[in-house]
């Protein structure tokens, strides 16, 4: 009689402890998306080391593989991440980071990986420019007397990827705000659709338009690429989303809080984001006057690319090993005490 009684009850706190299994389905779906940010940029290691071998090259860059038979992961890498950002759709809101005794306000980790997400598909899209002394690389060519250039050949496949991003951009954030019309709205719930817009217009403008100096565009004596600004953009944004995971005490879109060695490690990670950013921002400036090879005979962007990728697997790692069993509930019925709770508690954290 005992033996079957503790079995019932043992039956019994075994199905409590069972989500039902549209939860089980979220947490393995999130758990999963986070992994596969890891699984992206392994792939493009393999790709261009794959690329590098076979051609017996070593790019000055890693967006410079583009122009190489690693193309098509290249770009499917960045397409695949930039879609698993915008799949990963947290709370959204602000982020209230405390400094001394002041309090800074930021988009949220969530609005944070959604900005990223405008950019990636332009960094697989948008590519550098090809020199000409590395002709053969692809069937395009540089004219004249350019020492660097976009190949026209290659120009038409670039407008049609360029033009189908902006309208894939146009539908997705107009669908986004009909969905979330009647949500209510959050701060910061601008900036995605208006940095979408913005850089629509803008691409149209430097692709279609006044497209002379294409892939980069000019202002006065200065060059500027469009590839590389995109690139800065999404690592920077990324970059402070490790660091508000890392300051942050009470992050209402983490249900399984961050441990203290965590969150060093998130902040460790975030400044040598940073640093890399800044590395990055370096060589381009002096490669304004001139400077290409800083450093003779060392892939310096290269090397700045791939420390940035490699800090960003590293993160998504860490955030898959904290949240592998997060906890998910449903949500309370709208006008219950619960609910009520739930909204003061979110409002607290925030």
């Amino acid at each position: 009689m005992t033996d079957t009684t503790n079995g019932k009850l043992a039956h019994q706190r075994q199905a409590q402890d069972e989500q039902p299994d549209f939860i089980t389905a979220a947490l393995k779906t999130h758990r999963y998306l986070r992994l596969s940010f890891v699984f992206a940029v392994a792939a493009l290691f393999i790709g261009v080391i794959i690329a590098s071998v076979a051609g017996g090259y070593v790019k000055g860059s890693i967006s410079y593989y583009y122009w190489t038979p690693a193309r098509n992961v290249f770009v499917g890498v960045l397409i695949a991440a930039s879609l698993a950002m915008l799949a990963l759709n947290g709370r959204g809101g602000a982020a209230k980071i405390p400094l001394g005794r002041r309090t800074l306000t930021l988009p949220s980790p969530s609005t944070l990986l959604d900005f990223a997400a405008i950019f990636g598909p332009l960094i697989a899209i948008v590519p550098t420019d090809v020199k000409a002394t590395e002709q053969g690389l692809t069937t395009f060519t540089c004219e004249g007397e350019e020492q660097s250039c976009l190949p026209k050949a290659a120009f038409p496949e670039v407008q049609n990827a360029v033009l189908t991003y902006i309208l894939t951009l146009v539908v997705v954030v107009v669908v986004m705000l009909i969905v979330q019309r009647k949500e209510k709205r959050k701060r910061f719930a601008l900036v995605v659709p208006v940095t979408a817009a913005v850089t629509a217009v803008a691409l149209f403008l430097f692709t279609f338009v006044a497209n002379g100096a294409f892939p980069y565009f000019r202002i006065g004596p200065w060059s500027f690429s469009i590839h590389y600004i995109a690139t800065f953009l999404f690592f920077a944004a990324f970059a402070t989303v490790v660091w508000i995971r890392g300051i942050r005490d009470n992050d209402p879109e983490d249900r399984t809080p961050a441990t203290d060695t965590q969150k060093l490690w998130y902040k460790i990670l975030a400044i040598a984001m940073a640093a890399d950013i800044l590395f990055l921002v370096g060589l381009a400036v002096v490669a304004q006057f001139g400077i290409e090879d800083a450093i003779p005979g060392f892939p310096e962007v290269l090397f700045g690319e791939a420390v940035g990728l490699t800090l960003f697997a590293v993160f998504w790692a860490m955030q898959t090993r904290q949240r592998w069993n997060e906890r998910i509930t449903t949500l309370p019925e709208p006008g219950t005490a619960a609910a009520a709770q739930l909204r003061q508690d979110l409002a607290t954290a925030a």
